[in-house]
């Protein structure tokens, strides 16, 4: 038992790295291939990239593609199988997986779907395409169009290896530097939203003090909207008003009090025959004290 959390504590980062398989897709595919990217043995090939989309390392190994009817598992105990953050693997789909790992048995020609299955055969992602809008040296993908929504379609630009928009956009923050480069606006601005804030505070803080300091004031003039007679104009005064307590007036309590204290402190001040004795603590007495012992200090 002593040995459980140790063990969760080293089962742990693979924990997370099986749950960062749900970030692997399929981001891009390029089915017929005439002068794009080459393999290691210099051919033009069919190939299928996976992409992570998360912020953790990903181990594909023991994963499996399918295609055609086939299907390729990436092998293990290999550290090219492992993708990096936000990182790209590129798998080759020549339809022979004796020329390397990433070198599969898959075919895309004719295929109008591609399959990723995690290492229990779990379904991740489903790649589908339209067989008949595959051009030569034409991937398709995944992009962000003009409107920031992701679709597939076919890319202006093959990006095996990389990310797929390839457009520049330009940011919020560009946008505003260029209409105010020096921050005369951003300043003027900044001072017109804090002073509003601290208003707005100012009166919020007085609203409070005016309900809560002010309970009394607040009080009578209730009672005088309702019809109500306070004490004071019944006759009675709310500071000269006896507070009682059963048949005993705060006054007397406070009286009895005081006789008591008294009588707690003259306690046996005036008894001749009561002896009192109060301890004292020393850290030493005369019995053991170093000063009243007969042996002589050596000059």
């Amino acid at each position: 038992m002593k040995r459980l959390p140790l063990l969760l504590f080293l089962l742990f980062p693979v924990g997370l790295l099986a749950q960062s398989i749900r970030d692997v897709r399929i981001n891009e595919i390029l089915v017929y291939n005439k002068n794009s990217l080459h393999d290691d043995y210099g051919r033009p090939v069919s190939w299928i990239e996976l992409a992570n989309r998360g912020y953790n390392k990903v181990n594909v190994a023991g994963c499996f593609l399918k295609a055609n009817g086939k299907e390729y598992r990436i092998p293990r105990n290999d550290p090219r199988t492992i993708m990096l953050t936000r990182g790209y693997l590129v798998f080759y789909a020549a339809g022979d997986s004796d020329k390397g790992v990433f070198h599969t048995n898959l075919t895309l020609e004719g295929a109008d779907c591609i399959e990723f299955y995690d290492q229990y055969g779990v379904l991740i992602d489903t790649f589908t395409f339209d067989p008949k809008e595959m051009k030569e040296d034409v991937s398709y993908g995944w992009v962000v169009d003009t409107d920031g929504v992701e679709k597939k379609m076919n890319l202006a630009a093959t990006t095996p290896g990389s990310s797929n928009n390839t457009v520049e956009k330009i940011s919020q923050a560009e946008i505003f530097h260029k209409a105010d480069p020096v921050g005369i606006i951003l300043t003027i601005t900044t001072i017109v939203m804090v002073s509003i804030v601290l208003t707005l505070l100012f009166y919020i803080f007085k609203l409070f003090s005016y309900y809560y300091a002010r309970p009394i004031k607040i009080r009578r003039r209730i009672r005088k909207r309702r019809g109500i007679k306070s004490e004071t104009e019944s006759g009675e005064s709310e500071e000269s008003a006896e507070v009682t307590l059963g048949t005993i007036t705060y006054e007397e309590l406070a009286a009895l009090a005081a006789v008591l204290y008294k009588y707690s402190e003259e306690l046996h001040d005036s008894e001749s025959n009561v002896l009192t004795i109060n301890r004292v603590k020393r850290m030493y007495s005369p019995w053991n004290s170093k000063i009243q012992t007969l042996r002589k200090n050596p000059r």
